[in-house]
């Protein structure tokens, strides 16, 4: 007769140890995980309003729409809503490109966004800085600044 015990399993000393080593580990990097998260979808609202400048720039390509543009030209971007300007040209030529903004991190979502045009006394150039109308923070205008809207004047 063969008594010699068959233990396939694990014992429950074992399990716990492994439970609670699996719980440290997650409560350690959890706070990790989430912070790259956040990170992840700022920059993914950074780039959906960087996005809108681009349709911008595009937009002053057609020489109806830089015709246009004043130093008073603004385009609102807010969250979950398509972006507006009392230009209706411009707004016709960058709604083609961008349909509807959607913020998705803490530091973005439900704000609203006012990109502004500079013109020089020649009209030949422009500019377009963004400038976060909630709540200014000198970063957003620096991700948001760009060189110059082309078209001719």
């Amino acid at each position: 007769m063969n008594n010699k015990k068959n233990n396939k399993g694990f014992s429950l000393v074992e399990l716990i140890v492994v439970v609670a080593i699996m719980a440290v580990l997650v409560g350690v990097l959890a706070p990790t995980y989430l912070r790259y998260v956040e990170k992840t979808r700022a920059q993914k609202d950074v780039s959906a309003v960087a996005e809108v400048i681009e349709a911008a720039k595009i937009a002053c390509a057609e020489e109806k729409v830089y015709d246009g543009i004043t130093a008073s030209t603004t385009i609102v971007v807010a969250d979950e809503a398509a972006p507006t300007s009392a230009d209706a040209d411009l707004q016709a030529a960058i709604q083609e490109i961008v349909d509807e903004i959607d913020f998705t991190s803490k530091a973005y979502d439900g704000k609203q966004y006012t990109i502004k045009f500079t013109v020089d006394t020649d009209a030949t150039t422009g500019a377009i800085t963004a400038v976060n109308v909630a709540e200014y923070d000198a970063d957003d205008a620096t991700v948001w600044t760009t060189k110059s809207a082309g078209g001719s004047g």
